[in-house]
């Protein structure tokens, strides 16, 4: 660390071979260390006295992309377990944060000083467009920081990124494009980036998990070509805000006076991009989309494109259902084996059940254990419902575990049966309490067993005739029945990790058993997949 010096231009910062012995300097294996570091330079030089426009931009620059990798690697250990309620996660976001921060401010303190100066060089001239696709990059950064732990973006936020459009139309580099920074292939520009951060906060943030809101950041970086702007409204642009102010964007309202300030913008034209990668990743089981992290699952990019292509549409969705304030107290468990504990069981039936026990004794084939699991409960104070949902407020050390997505089993005062739920949407206020919005996927769950064959896709019926000896796997799945309460068109959830298209099973259920083929994955969380099925 260094001192603040007065007004003579004695800044450690202020000479660039100096700077560069201190990027040099910073201790790469520890990042968190490394960036608060950076992040105190940024705050030292944005307001130093001494520099010129064109040094102290420099300067600025060159930390900028030193910090990059440092950044990459803090933001990977955070999605690898991004709960809200953990110390050491909540350490890495702040170093994160804090450094989004400092960059996004220094950025800003540059283009402030551009507009103030009389004499530009040119070199300050021609570097200005990538230094303002590079504070709208900072500062949706710091957006995306604060998404992530579903906290509200601040009116100062909000300013800043309209600055810094406001900038580029000034200066007339809207549609200038850049390489943001080294080792970049694709060309950007201040408008595409002013449309990342606006789709990225339309696109309903706070129904997207940790690791899904990244992916989905990425996915509209990389669509931002698609993405579209203008200063009067259009049919298909949904969303409009104000460039002179400091709120966030909000659907348009075309019945009412347009100030000169206001712009409207739409992603509708990245819908059918989205649904072509869509269509080759379900069709082609071996190609695979790569181009948003390999770190992410196939089925977790699905998820989230097909979430964007609901909410980059012209006509996004609104949510209509009534909610109705109440208080109650409802007992919450979580975990996909703990909720099939729970759940009302169906009867596997003798046949089964001695065929299951036979199996373990001969020790001949990977069945699930069928043991009792420990679990915990909590009581969550429940503060609005509606025909599909409720909402609640977590109290101390509630929700540890919880995370977009997850599954939980409810269970209302006084009622005999368990729900089945799912965290669909997370809110930080002010005051540091988590809300949560819970899905009801339905009141009617039923756990049961499938067995399978341990071998391909073939009928059970099949294998067992032309084979002289068999044997079953048994999986436990939870029974999910469809909007009408019906079973017609019920879809189940598994463990992760066990599905496979067109395998057929034989769903346990005494003298009920049918056999059903599996047909498509729905949905993915920590420990489950959500499936679709035909009776057979």
């Amino acid at each position: 660390m260094f001192k603040l010096f007065g007004e003579r231009p004695d800044h450690p910062l202020f000479n660039l071979d100096e700077t560069q012995r201190l990027i040099g300097e910073l201790p790469q294996d520890e990042p968190r260390k490394a960036l608060e570091e950076i992040a105190f330079w940024l705050e030292s030089i944005k307001d130093a006295k001494g520099f010129t426009p064109e040094l102290r931009s420099d300067v600025i620059m060159r930390v900028d992309i030193a910090a990059q990798p440092l950044h990459t690697e803090l933001l990977h250990r955070y999605l690898e377990a991004p709960h809200l309620r953990d110390f050491q996660g909540l350490h890495l976001w702040k170093g994160m944060h804090a450094f989004a921060q400092a960059l996004a401010a220094a950025y800003t303190a540059s283009l402030d000083e551009y507009q103030q100066t009389d004499k530009r060089s040119r070199e300050l001239v021609e570097r200005m467009p990538l230094i303002c696709v590079r504070q709208l990059l900072a500062v949706a950064t710091q957006m995306k920081l604060e998404l992530i732990r579903y906290i509200d973006i601040d009116a100062a936020t909000w300013a800043m990124l309209y600055a810094g459009y406001r900038f580029a139309e000034i200066t007339q580099c809207t549609e200038t494009m850049v390489l943001a920074y080294p080792g970049h292939v694709i060309h950007t520009s201040p408008q595409r980036e002013l449309l990342h951060a606006l789709v990225m906060f339309t696109s309903s943030p706070d129904t997207l998990a940790a690791d899904q809101l990244e992916v989905s950041y990425r996915i509209a970086g990389r669509m931002n070509s698609f993405f579209e702007i203008a200063g009067a409204a259009e049919n298909d642009f949904p969303y409009q805000f104000d460039l002179a102010g400091s709120a966030p964007p909000h659907r348009a309202e075309r019945e009412q006076p347009i100030a000169e300030s206001t712009r409207f913008f739409s992603a509708a034209k990245a819908v059918a991009a989205l649904q072509k990668i869509v269509t080759q990743n379900e069709n082609d089981p071996i190609w695979r989309e790569r181009r948003f992290g390999s770190e992410f699952t196939p089925a977790g990019k699905l998820t989230v494109l097909k979430h964007l292509m609901t909410y980059w549409a012209a006509e996004p969705p609104h949510r209509h259902l009534e909610r109705r304030e109440i208080h109650a107290s409802i007992e919450i468990a979580h975990s996909f084996r703990t909720i099939s504990q729970l759940v009302t069981h169906i009867d596997a039936g003798h046949d089964a059940e001695q065929d299951a026990d036979d199996a373990r004794k001969r020790a001949r084939i990977d069945l699930v254990e069928q043991e009792e699991i420990a679990y915990t409960t909590e009581t969550w104070n429940v503060t609005d419902m509606s025909a599909t949902g409720l909402g609640a407020i977590l109290g101390g050390t509630q929700g540890e575990w919880i995370k977009i997505g997850d599954l939980c089993a409810l269970k209302p005062a006084n009622a005999q049966q368990w729900w089945v739920g799912m965290i669909r949407r997370l809110h930080t206020d002010s005051a540091g309490k988590v809300h949560v919005g819970i899905e009801i996927l339905t009141k009617r769950p039923a756990s049961v067993w499938i067995r399978v064959l341990g071998k391909g896709a073939e009928r059970v019926s099949n294998w067992e005739s032309s084979s002289g000896s068999f044997s079953y796997d048994y999986l436990p799945v939870i029974l999910l029945p469809d909007e009408h309460n019906s079973y017609v068109h019920a879809t189940l959830l598994m463990e992760s990790g066990k599905f496979v298209v067109d395998t057929h099973h034989q769903m346990m259920m005494g003298e009920k058993s049918r056999d059903i083929k599996l047909t498509a994955l729905l949905a993915e969380g920590e420990d489950f997949e959500q499936v679709g099925f035909e009776w057979l």
